[in-house]
């Protein structure tokens, strides 16, 4: 975290009249900067961006390059695959209010896929015969994921700073840490720590519904050691928020299990770009899953690297959902 400096100087103006010298000092005192909002307007300014990032962040095209990277017991890379697709924040034919992640799959490790728009232009015909909203969101899941080998990743870019959202707020502990200089620009530091078991934030199992409106959840489906499968797996982090527009411009967020010690199962780190829509857009996602091995000797844990997916987009601009334009990938 950067220090910011006060200081207290002065200069001296020398005037030249004539033969004669006039000199004036002037002391300035530079004025502290003004303290942060409370830690509650940041919070709430903030769920308002996230609401905005939501209702903004549709019917938007970009390059996606998904690298899956698989680490042996030694942390060396064993194996790499790279999948390319046009991605489209897609919005429900069924729920003008839902959005999906469309993924039209045109390269793999640097292979091109044959027939990618015939099956593109197959895919989206059969997309709009889907009878119900969870066999559309399913359609495209699978059509989406089909090169992600064990992976199965969806969501992640299509709502921000989740923890924020009015359901899951009442199981965290949010604290301000600070402010830092961040790209360029001021950005507050807020570190969260999930404190008990929500329904919202769910490991091997479903999560709840939130009365008659859509949720905010977080679901994983993770291998957790047999000894640590009944111990609290709770959520924590770290939101760097735009201290001028109270956007989210970057997240860390870890899924650990308690042991009693947090050992961490899953990290993922956002990072977020300018766009021309006035909210932030993805630039980078990165999901890391860990083994848990028994320390030798001990009753403790250690994580360790098991693999990781690098999500990567290019500029975003808005799509021509009128002819489905699914196959520019111009930058």
């Amino acid at each position: 975290m950067k220090k910011s400096i006060l200081s207290v100087f002065a200069f001296v103006v020398a005037l030249m009249l004539a033969n004669s010298i006039v000199v004036s000092a002037q002391t300035i005192v530079s004025t502290s900067p003004p303290p942060p909002p409370a830690l509650e307007t940041i919070l709430s300014e903030s769920y308002k961006q996230t609401e905005n990032y939501r209702q903004t962040f549709r019917d938007l095209l970009a390059e996606e390059t998904k690298i899956f990277e698989e680490y042996d017991k030694n942390g060396n890379s064993e194996r790499r695959t790279a999948v390319k697709s046009n991605f489209l924040v897609y919005q429900s034919g069924k729920d003008a209010n839902r959005t999906a992640e469309l993924r039209n799959v045109f390269e793999v490790n640097g292979k091109i896929v044959p027939d990618g728009q015939r099956r593109a232009d197959q895919f989206l015909a059969e997309l709009e015969k889907s009878a119900t909203l969870e066999k559309e969101l399913q359609k495209l899941q699978n059509e989406g994921s089909r090169y992600d080998k064990t992976w199965e990743i969806y969501g992640l870019t299509l709502n921000e700073a989740v923890t924020l959202a009015p359901n899951m707020r009442p199981f965290f502990e949010y604290n301000l840490l600070g402010t830092e200089n961040f790209q360029g620009g001021e950005v507050y530091v807020v570190g969260y720590r999930q404190t008990k078991n929500s329904p919202f934030t769910v490991v091997n199992g479903k999560a709840a519904k939130n009365g008659d409106r859509p949720a905010t959840a977080v679901s994983f489906n993770l291998d957790v050691p047999g000894g640590l499968k009944k111990n609290d797996k709770f959520l924590r982090g770290k939101l760097w928020i735009d201290a001028k527009t109270f956007q989210l411009r970057r997240e860390e967020r870890e899924l650990t299990v308690q042991t009693p010690e947090p050992v961490i199962l899953l990290a993922t780190l956002f990072e977020y770009q300018p766009s021309e829509f006035g909210i932030m857009v993805p630039k980078t996602i990165t999901v890391t899953s860990f083994d848990l091995k028994k320390e030798k000797g001990g009753e403790g844990y250690v994580a360790v690297k098991d693999s990781t997916v690098n999500f990567e987009y290019s500029r975003f601009r808005k799509a021509n959902v009128e002819v489905r334009v699914l196959d520019d990938d111009t930058p």
